[in-house]
């Protein structure tokens, strides 16, 4: 059973409507990470001490986990890294999932404070909440290449238009004003 059987045709989202849609979806991606990355530069703004540290990605082995009574918001972990042992100052929501003899991938994070821990569980969402940047730059990428496909798109349908034999609806007060028209002379300049 076709949709000639049925009685009616499927509809078509035109390509136009995708490509806006695109670009609100993008642009919106892009106003929510300028927004990470200004929270963030707040936090580190008004965080009273700090320590800047290298970002990387590591695989760890879990030695010891440890309560940090002092501390609301991280633990420390002891892991080894490569043979040798470190010290990690994680989040008290990771630690609690975290046992002795696990093997895990941690993000090193760029700052370090009380309430920000050095490091993370790796994972695609914190990866993309602690460096959105490269999203910004894939974004803007694809924003501009979206510009781009409309631009060439109103280009090839004003070159349609112009190719596109032109039909002249003419009214019964004009095609009657049309049949008294006095014809001009085509000697005489007007």
């Amino acid at each position: 059973m076709g949709e000639r059987d049925l009685g009616y045709s499927v509809m078509a989202i035109p390509g136009k409507v995708w490509r806006w849609g695109a670009l609100g979806g993008l642009w919106t991606l892009v106003g929510v990470i300028v927004w990470l990355v200004v929270i963030q530069v707040i936090l580190i703004f008004f965080s009273p001490f700090g320590t800047w540290q290298r970002p990387g990605i590591a695989r760890v082995r879990v030695i010891a986990v440890e309560k940090d009574p002092l501390s609301l918001f991280t633990d420390n972990i002891q892991v080894l890294q490569g043979g040798a042992k470190r010290s990690l100052n994680m989040l008290k929501t990771e630690r609690v999932q975290l046992r002795v003899g696990d093997e895990i991938w941690i993000l090193d994070n760029y700052y370090m404070t009380g309430t920000r821990p050095g490091q993370f569980r790796l994972t695609p969402w914190r990866l993309l909440l602690e460096y959105p940047e490269p999203l910004l730059i894939l974004a803007l990428l694809a924003i501009w290449r979206l510009r781009r496909a409309q631009a060439e798109a109103r280009a090839r349908e004003a070159q349609e238009d112009l190719t596109r034999p032109r039909t002249v609806l003419v009214d019964d007060f004009h095609a009657r004003a049309e049949r008294f028209k006095v014809p001009q002379d085509p000697g005489r300049n007007s």
